[in-house]
């Protein structure tokens, strides 16, 4: 039996920090500290992602040799070759689990550093992340130990047969990560407008019709995106036990957030209204 091919599903995705509120004079050290401990996670982040290009890279190089040995053994159908591609096939299913563990540890990180995502959710996806790293890890070991040619090719195809959860709890992050972002959008808007408000309000110039206009839409695109939202993090706590719901709406994930994105859109440009008033 030759070694099946097993493809790498890539994933690509983008977050974007957002500058921290202000804060009172009392939080200074509470600020400094959450600075600190953010630091140190962005260049955590930042080693993790070196590393995963690294790592991938080297992946596809195997994924070539493999390539190669898979297609001389369909010529050559040797004992020679049919070693060549069991080893070679071997190879590449453990610098899968090593590119796939440390793309885990990444996204693991980039959700800890979310500040927009529901604190349960958060809690229960960042559980199973390191559920699925220690599985990685333990089928990697094991494959290490294996070079018998059927052995070799049962932990692969037991691997093949779980590959569509693992693919599944990315789409899943991937989610929390885009409605997370704008979760914290949000919540950072909130405050600012809140705090234009307050500051136009002791000006005595909230009053104003221009002004009030510019309050008055920027409020109410606030209020429907926190409904929005809200009507989301309901939703996912209610369905998301397990029946992979945030990975069945990830492909058609701009159309459903897009509603989202243009009041968040529409809120940063009434502030930014507001602030050249």
């Amino acid at each position: 039996m030759v070694v099946a091919l097993l493809f790498l599903f890539l994933f690509s995705f983008s977050v974007h920090a957002q500058e921290a509120a202000p804060v009172s004079s009392e939080a200074v050290l509470l600020k400094t500290d959450l600075i600190w401990e953010r630091g140190r996670l962005d260049d955590e982040i930042a080693t993790v992602k070196s590393t995963y290009q690294s790592q991938l890279e080297n992946y596809l190089y195997h994924d070539k040799l493999y390539r190669i040995a898979y297609d001389q053994n369909k010529q050559l159908n040797t004992l020679v070759s049919i070693e060549d591609v069991t080893q070679k096939g071997k190879a590449l299913g453990i610098y899968r689990d090593e590119v796939l563990m440390t793309y885990f540890e990444l996204l693991r990180l980039e959700l800890i550093s979310t500040e927009g995502v529901e604190l349960s959710l958060k809690e229960r996806y960042i559980a199973r992340l390191e559920a699925t790293i220690v599985y990685l890890r333990d089928h990697q070991e094991q494959l290490k130990t294996l070079n018998d040619r059927d052995q070799v090719a049962s932990s692969l195809a037991t691997f093949t047969a779980d590959q569509g959860g693992v693919a599944n709890l990315s789409n899943e992050i991937l989610v929390l990560l885009t409605v997370g972002n704008l979760q914290a959008i949000y919540d950072k808007s909130f405050v600012l407008k809140r705090d234009i408000d307050k500051f136009l309000e002791q000006n005595g110039t909230l009053s104003l019709p221009e002004i009030d206009r510019a309050s008055f839409e920027t409020s109410r695109s606030l209020d429907s995106a926190k409904l929005k939202l809200d009507d989301f993090w309901v939703e996912t706590i209610k369905r998301g036990q397990g029946n992979w719901y945030l990975a069945k709406i990830y492909d058609d994930l701009p159309r459903t957030m897009n509603p989202i994105y243009v009041n968040l859109s529409q809120s940063i440009s009434y502030l930014n209204e507001l602030l050249s008033l």
